[in-house]
This record gives C-alpha cells, structure tokens and sequence, in this order.
C-alpha cells in the first residue's frame, strides 16, 4: 500500500502537468515572448522556421521581410537594428 502511495505522489502531478501542456494553446513566439532574442544565425533560423509554418497572408508577409532585413543588419553588425527588426517579425508571427 504504501508503495502505491508513493507511486501516486510521483505520476498524478506529472500527468496533472503534462495535461496542462497538452491543453495550453500553443505560442508561435515559442519563448520568444517575454523573452529578448539575441542576433544570431541560431534565432534567427528558429524564427524563419515560425515564419514558413505561417498561413500565407499579410502577416507573413511582413514577417519574412523583417526576418531578411534582421538578416542583413546582422550581416552589417548592427544588432541594434537586427533586434528591432526581430521584434517586428515577432510581433508579425503572433497576429
């Protein structure tokens, strides 16, 4: 008995927690919201690839071409302006 007790303790919360992932809508800023990207090939492909799963339309419209104008800021080594236009594209991919 106390065995099952103790097997109770261990899978309820974990099954409780991965309901509520399960059950939680899904954000297209995958820890990108709430958090400040950095200028890099790595965050910058992550985001071009939540950009090519977006429906065609005017939202990802605006993302890609924020995405390649971060892309060349990033080239030119202006973060400044890569970050900006990464926040853009954010912002675009959560419409």
């Amino acid at each position: 008995m106390a065995t099952h007790s103790f097997l109770a303790r261990l899978i309820v919360p974990a099954a409780v927690g991965l309901a509520i992932n399960l059950c939680a809508p899904p954000t297209v800023g995958f820890a990108h919201e709430g958090h400040q990207m950095e200028c890099r090939d790595s965050s910058l492909n992550a985001m071009k690839a939540d950009v090519q799963a977006m429906p065609d339309g005017k939202s990802k419209t605006t993302a890609t071409k924020e995405m390649e104008a971060a892309q060349d800021a990033m080239q030119k080594k202006d973060m400044k302006a890569c970050m900006a236009h990464m926040d853009n594209a954010m912002d675009a991919i959560e419409k």
